[in-house]
């Protein structure tokens, strides 16, 4: 049974509005040099399967800090169709040594959305929860990105993103 994405839209309309909050919350969560960046999925490659449907649909928000922590929620479809969430802490590291725009990103976080017969699809997967790593690499210019995220040794994911807030 699918469900719809409807039930998850609270999730990120708070995480929205975080940096809006009145007060020390937001004062706290985004200081000066943070910035908020969106993110959509361009195109994913999976390794050949007849259970995988495509193309899924992936928007991102990130709260990048000025330390280069990140924290961010990602919602997609994935690969067999369903509504999935990745809710997520990670680093960013930027490489002007070897290339100016180059930075690599890691991240780790609790990913839901793989139920039923996809249950086992994961490694421990509980009630369609399981712990996720997610590496990517990618090309900064300005306030716009792009990465390839490796989706462990199933695919990659190419997105285009945008600093809405700095």
């Amino acid at each position: 049974m699918k469900r719809s994405p409807r039930c998850y839209q609270p999730w990120l309309v708070l995480l929205l509005a975080m940096p809006f909050l009145p007060g020390s919350v937001s004062a706290e969560l985004f200081q000066k040099g943070d910035k908020v960046h969106l993110q959509l999925g361009g195109y994913v490659h999976y390794r050949s399967s007849n259970d995988y449907e495509g193309p899924p649909l992936l928007g991102n928000i990130e709260l990048n800090k000025k330390s280069n922590w990140l924290y961010g929620l990602s919602l997609f479809n994935n690969s067999y169709g369903d509504f999935s969430q990745y809710i997520y802490i990670g680093k960013k590291w930027e490489l002007p040594q070897i290339y100016q725009p180059l930075q690599v990103k890691l991240t780790g976080g609790l990913l839901h959305g793989y139920t039923g017969r996809w249950k086992d699809k994961l490694a421990f997967n509980h009630n369609g929860f399981a712990p996720a790593i997610i590496p990517s690499i990618g090309l900064k210019k300005g306030r716009w990105a792009t990465d390839l995220i490796l989706l462990g040794d199933s695919g990659l994911l190419f997105t285009i993103g945008y600093d809405v807030i700095e």
